[in-house]
């Protein structure tokens, strides 16, 4: 199976003050953190004109895609994704805010793929909605057909498709939207470093 892996990085991180993709998680950048999950994957990392300056020496080796529709929400950052990616048979929705997923993690949750699934969202102690995402091409139409500032789990509620779960860590349901977000990261990675 042909999967795309859709980085979204065009927020504005106005939660958190600022942009938090550099903010340091170990010794690295959160969104390094990330694509490093994502090895082995093909990507396309969508970024918006917030901190698109400060974004591209981190993504030099990184194919890109300028979304200047940022402002109208997470949707826009996807449907361009998914016209990168129009030929695969599926693509990953990857939130850049998620600095503890790891690429064992993305291979699990690709691995839990198998016929009859439209998708396989990753679960943690039976709370659903972790991220990333794996969607079927089968729903490729749906998610053009977002709007505003939503993503798959808008399409993916209520039982109208047949979601794949699978068990995860932690990991898929730890984002940083706030500064309070950053700090819980971190003491996260330095009581795992002790």
């Amino acid at each position: 199976m042909k999967i795309g892996a859709i980085v979204l990085a065009a927020g504005e991180g106005r939660r958190f003050g600022g942009n938090k993709l550099l903010a340091k998680v170990g010794d690295e950048p959160v969104i390094l953190r990330v694509l490093k999950a994502l090895s082995g994957f093909d990507r396309v990392v969508i970024v918006g004109g917030a901190y698109v300056n400060e974004l591209m020496p981190y993504l030099s080796n990184e194919v890109i895609i300028y979304n200047p529709y940022y402002r109208d929400g997470m949707s826009t950052s996807i449907r361009l994704g998914l016209r990168f990616f129009q030929d695969y048979d599926a693509v990953l929705i990857v939130l850049t805010d998620m600095p503890l997923i790891t690429n064992e993690v993305v291979s699990r949750i690709v691995s839990a793929y198998h016929d009859g699934c439209s998708a396989v969202v990753p679960t943690h102690n039976g709370i659903t909605g972790g991220n990333p995402v794996l969607i079927h091409r089968v729903l490729f139409p749906e998610l053009t057909r977002l709007s505003g500032d939503v993503g798959a789990r808008e399409i993916l509620r209520g039982g109208r498709v047949d979601v794949c779960t699978v068990e995860c860590g932690p990991e898929v349901l730890i984002d940083i939207d706030t500064v309070n977000d950053l700090t819980k990261v971190l003491n996260i990675v330095n009581t795992n470093r002790q």
